[in-house]
């Protein structure tokens, strides 16, 4: 495998596995291996889901499916406590950027995000990307950071997209459904076929699933980015 700059994109799931709060279960080895990255002269962006789950606890809500504005307040306080987790795990600095599609759509825009990315990525800076839960308007959200790592990779003009989640990969069926279930190693065309195989999230702290991941896959490697969807457990 070869690439320079690459997006990691890390679920909610590995940032909160106990959607109590964010921890280093997951993610110390995930540094590790970005480290390892910039250690070989490679440049990496990180956009990382989990700032509702990380301010979960801190926010007072009383259901399982809070309000909007009550997941707006969690990701508020959340982003806080998830940008200082990860700087724990890095000696290099690590930059914040909050986003939404509408920042995505404006060409003016669209070039200051570009040029941020570059001289952070000149300056050894790790970018962390994710969306602006607590502005955004429903027309102007991308939704879910499957989506939104694939578009940063366009912005970044990403060589290659690791998309890191709960799941090993794309199966022709749930396998938590079915454990006989065979996966695709490799998809060399995304095809409604393979629309049909994905299927949403049952996870309460996560936005996306398989068909998001499908979605962003699509995007990308329509531009040439290879995408990798792996277990960031493993």
């Amino acid at each position: 495998m070869k690439y320079n700059r690459v997006v990691v994109k890390v679920g909610s799931a590995l940032v909160a596995p106990d959607a109590n709060g964010c921890n280093g279960k997951y993610l110390l080895s995930i540094a590790r291996f970005i480290t390892a990255c910039q250690n070989a002269g490679k440049e990496v962006i990180l956009v990382s889901s989990g700032s509702v789950a990380a301010g979960r606890a801190l926010i007072q809500h009383g259901s399982p499916n809070p309000s909007i504005p009550t997941k707006q307040a969690m990701a508020s306080v959340g982003q806080m406590k998830m940008m200082a987790n990860w700087q724990r795990f890095f000696d290099v600095p690590l930059s914040q950027l909050l986003i939404t599609h509408g920042d995505l759509k404006d060409r003016k825009r669209y070039i200051n995000i570009k040029n941020t990315l570059r001289i952070l990525l000149e300056n050894g800076v790790i970018p962390v990307v994710n969306e602006n839960d607590t502005g955004a308007t429903d027309e102007l959200k991308v939704g879910d950071n499957d989506n939104l790592a694939a578009l940063v990779a366009l912005v970044a003009e990403a060589d290659c997209l690791f998309i890191l989640s709960d799941v090993d990969g794309v199966y022709e069926q749930d396998p938590r459904v079915n454990p006989a279930a065979k996966k695709l190693c490799e998809i060399a065309k995304i095809t409604p076929k393979i629309y049909q195989m994905a299927s949403g999230t049952s996870n309460v702290i996560a936005t996306g699933g398989m068909q998001t991941k499908i979605q962003a896959a699509d995007k990308a490697t329509e531009n040439g980015i290879d995408t990798y969807i792996i277990d960031g457990a493993d």
